[in-house]
């Protein structure tokens, strides 16, 4: 099992590195990032199960991370600007439910709690790039 969780976080590192290739970030990690992968790395996590756990957790906190972002940027544009990333996340909210029912779909067909792993995973990971999005255009702003 711990040869999977060691996986499943490289997996996660280089899709992460990959996407946001092109997209100036602070280089620091983002602190939601720290708190996953030192909790999948705890010897308590022992299953899919309690990985599928963790990755919710951090998708729920990119989720409230995101708004936070969302609301501060809102505050520093002016009201064209908060018009256009209004109707982008209004856009973007249902891309990702969307995108949620097709991860869902998809994951469902397929058998073995690796499968369901892989779901929660590109779950989180999609609000964590809106999240990721949202916080390089409040740097550019400040730039």
């Amino acid at each position: 099992m711990h040869l999977l969780k060691r996986l499943l976080i490289v997996w996660i590192s280089i899709f992460s590195v990959s996407v946001f290739a092109d997209m100036v970030i602070e280089p620091t990690q983002h602190a939601i990032d720290a708190w996953y992968e030192e909790k999948m790395a705890e010897e308590t996590v022992n299953s899919t199960a309690d990985m599928r756990n963790i990755t919710n957790q951090a998708r729920m906190k990119w989720d409230a991370e995101m708004n936070i972002v969302y609301k501060r940027l809102m505050k520093k544009l002016s009201p064209s600007q908060q018009a256009v990333l209004r109707k982008a996340q209004q856009q973007w909210l249902k891309y990702r439910d969307a995108e949620g029912k097709v991860i869902s779909e998809i994951v469902s067909s397929q058998q073995g709690t690796i499968h369901q792993l892989s779901g929660t995973n590109l779950g989180m990971q999609l609000v964590r790039a809106r999240a990721l999005n949202l916080i390089a255009y409040e740097q550019a702003l400040e730039k």
